[in-house]
């Protein structure tokens, strides 16, 4: 292939590449954990993964095909880096913030235990302790 077009087909592969690691780091790690993340998170680890795909993809270029140190370093970076991603997307799953469903207005279920024919109900906070005399 000719330099002259494997600038541009680099600059194309690097635009796929970003719409390709985002796509795969919100179907792996969720969207919402993704929309809940810091975007300097999302914007270093996503373009700096698209950035070693298409050094990969150059490096290939350059040695005719052929994988040498240059190829395999940067697959152990981007490796590297989906391993970073991974764990920033798990530190926002446990840290996310707690639902609004939770209504105090929502009955609660009690049930009721028959023992002996004496109701014995098994919400305590019904149970009144007072003594009668």
């Amino acid at each position: 292939m000719r330099n002259s077009l494997l600038r541009p087909f680099l600059v194309f592969e690097f635009l796929v590449a970003i719409l390709a690691v985002f796509t795969l780091w919100s179907q792996v790690g969720g969207q919402y954990h993704l929309d809940l993340m810091f975007w300097p998170w999302k914007l270093g680890l996503g373009v700096g993964a698209a950035w070693l795909i298409v050094a990969m993809t150059a490096a290939l270029a350059r040695n005719g095909g052929e994988f040498k140190g240059r190829v395999l370093l940067y697959a152990s970076l981007l490796l590297t880096l989906m391993l970073a991603a991974g764990v920033v997307t798990y530190y926002y799953h446990v840290n996310e913030p707690p639902d609004d469903d939770d209504d105090d207005d929502t009955p609660t279920m009690t049930s009721s235990i028959y023992r002996h024919g004496i109701e014995c109900p098994r919400d305590l906070s019904r149970v009144s302790f007072a003594r009668r005399g």
